[in-house]
């Protein structure tokens, strides 16, 4: 069998600027969630699921997608147990999302330049258009963090990387 993967680019880890750092994070556990969302929340105790640019903090948190589907952050499943259960289905997301975290005072210039979408607005859905890739955005900790397809991370990566808030 043909070998390609030289014909796919790698994604640099970090990228830094004078007020921005972005950086790629390790695998973080991630399932999508449809059905029952107010019930899985309960089940976990996990807090409401946030919209756009939601405040989130700690290692398990929850983003809106649509209003019977959310990403949960933090909360590992194994593999044989997703599907339909207690109203709902879970899908591990784990390996098919990447985590990007932008931090320093230019993490919202560098929202600013890749998405038409006004911070301030208060979405229900965390869901948006950055730098062309379907993305899932919150502010966690202070920083911006953005949940991706992972074989979109090298092109993210690239795009961020020729902004001029970046130094080559």
């Amino acid at each position: 069998m043909l070998d390609r993967s030289p014909f796919w680019s790698k994604a640099p880890d970090s990228l830094r600027g004078p007020g921005l750092m972005v950086r790629v994070l390790p695998p973080v556990p991630q399932l999508m969630v449809s059905g029952d969302l107010d019930g899985f929340l309960a089940r976990h105790a996990l807090p409401p699921a946030g919209g756009l640019l939601a405040e989130t903090s700690g290692s398990r948190y929850a983003l809106r997608l649509a209003r019977a589907r959310m990403l949960v952050v933090g909360l590992d499943l194994l593999p044989e147990a997703a599907g339909w259960a207690k109203g709902g289905a879970t899908t591990p997301m784990t390996g098919a999302l990447a985590v990007v975290e932008a931090s320093g005072p230019d993490a919202m210039a560098l929202f600013a330049r890749c998405t038409a979408v006004d911070p301030a607005a208060n979405s229900p859905s965390a869901a948006l258009s950055f730098a062309g890739v379907t993305a899932i955005a919150c502010r966690h900790d202070g920083a911006l963090r953005l949940h991706l397809d992972r074989g979109l991370l090298p092109y993210l990566m690239a795009w961020i990387g020729v902004t001029d808030l970046v130094i080559p």
